[in-house]
């Protein structure tokens, strides 16, 4: 089990030099290199309590504890990061570092300055399970706080995939930013079962920590390499998706920012009735949805008018976001090519992806969403017709 973790060491090390050896680094190759340096050395000091290597270096047991409490900003911090270049570090954010720096001066008055011999006592009274009641307070903290910040991630990402339907006409994996989804959701879970562990150990007096402690480690070098994998070759979001007209927006913040755009320079009734029609002039006429890469800003740009004024007009008046906007569009202009025979040599998907769709699961969903059928219930309805 020891070999688990000193393979764990090295990829993180390793993930370490890559994120710092790109040529264009970006904040959250900042954040990703310092997480993996943390994990690593929290991975050597696990490798030491759990050998005899305890015996030869006593101060370094816990000083790796009080890093859990970095665990989850961190990663909180690299998904802001890495979906907007707009994130900028302010005071307040400072207050998530707090946890371990109060961790740390607990640290120096009540644990550092014991000798080597007193640390090893302590240790092994933990790996007997038997922590006394402060410790056991540190230790469900320590293990809650990764926990927490996991659930925040996650509804980070949440709010980013409700957002983007407001800027794209399009969906994808890659937009969506499924790898990042997932590997929120894995830490999200491994976090739940390391805290579940924790709780044993403080509550439970038939605990086998050691070998649920190694599991843990385990499980951790496993994801430890599939964020480094994943997200070292990964281009921010904010660089792969960008939006004309919207340069550096923050798609986290995406729907609040517009909002506050249109509320401070709103449309009056006659401004969107005019604004209303030249779009409806433009979508009939140009057939703009037919591009598949379709953005807010590309529309907005065609029509010459700020972002904000026509999400405006297709948010607040039409009641819809610009995905489905432009999908409905879609839809409508595949059963018209449907009937035409000028099409006949096409099946129903085939004309899908001359409308402007870009996979056969994104016109399905959306065929489903405005029709109320699937399009196989639908031919089988024409077909009886």
């Amino acid at each position: 089990m020891t070999t688990i973790i000193i393979i764990g060491f090295i990829q993180a090390l390793f993930f370490t030099v890559l994120a710092m050896a790109k040529k264009r680094k970006e904040p959250a190759d900042y954040i990703l290199a310092a997480l993996f340096m943390m994990i690593a050395y929290q991975l050597g000091v696990n490798y030491v309590m759990l050998t005899d290597y305890k015996n030869q270096l006593p101060h370094l047991i816990g000083t790796a504890g009080p890093f859990a409490f970095l665990y989850g900003p961190l990663l909180f911090f690299f998904i802001r990061y890495y979906i907007s270049d707009r994130q900028k570090l302010r005071p307040v954010h400072f207050l998530h570092f707090l946890p371990f720096v109060a961790d740390q001066i607990h640290n120096l008055f009540y644990f550092y300055h014991l000798t080597g011999n007193e640390k090893i006592t302590i240790l092994n009274e933990l790996l007997a399970g038997k922590p006394d009641t402060e410790l056991s307070i540190v230790i469900l903290l320590r293990a809650a706080s990764p926990f927490i910040y996991s659930v925040w991630s996650v509804m980070i990402l949440k709010k980013h995939r409700k957002n983007i339907l407001h800027l794209y006409s399009f969906t994808s994996d890659s937009l969506k930013l499924e790898w990042l989804w997932n590997l929120a959701w894995s830490m999200l879970w491994v976090s739940a079962a390391a805290l579940i562990l924790n709780i044993f150990i403080v509550f439970s007096d038939v605990v086998d920590w050691i070998h649920l402690r190694e599991m843990i480690l385990v499980i951790s070098v496993i994801w430890i390499f599939f964020i480094g994998y994943y997200s070292i070759r990964k281009t921010p979001f904010y660089r792969s998706f960008p939006i004309t007209g919207l340069e550096n927006f923050d798609t986290v913040e995406a729907d609040k920012e517009l909002t506050e755009k249109y509320e401070k320079t709103k449309l009056d009734e006659t401004e969107v009735r005019n604004l209303r029609k030249k779009l409806m002039d433009h979508m009939e006429n140009e057939k703009p949805y037919l591009n598949k890469n379709l953005t807010i800003g590309e529309l907005a740009g065609n029509l010459e008018v700020p972002v904000h004024h026509l999400s405006q007009v297709i948010n607040s008046d039409l009641g819809m976001t610009f995905f489905e906007f432009i999908n409905r569009y879609r839809i409508e202009e595949v059963k018209a090519r449907f009937l035409n025979p000028e099409y006949s040599n096409l099946t129903l998907l085939g004309i899908a992806m001359t409308c402007g769709f870009n996979s056969k699961s994104s016109f399905n969903r959306a065929f489903k969403q405005f029709t109320g059928q699937t399009p196989s219930e639908y031919l089988k309805k024409r077909e009886v017709a």
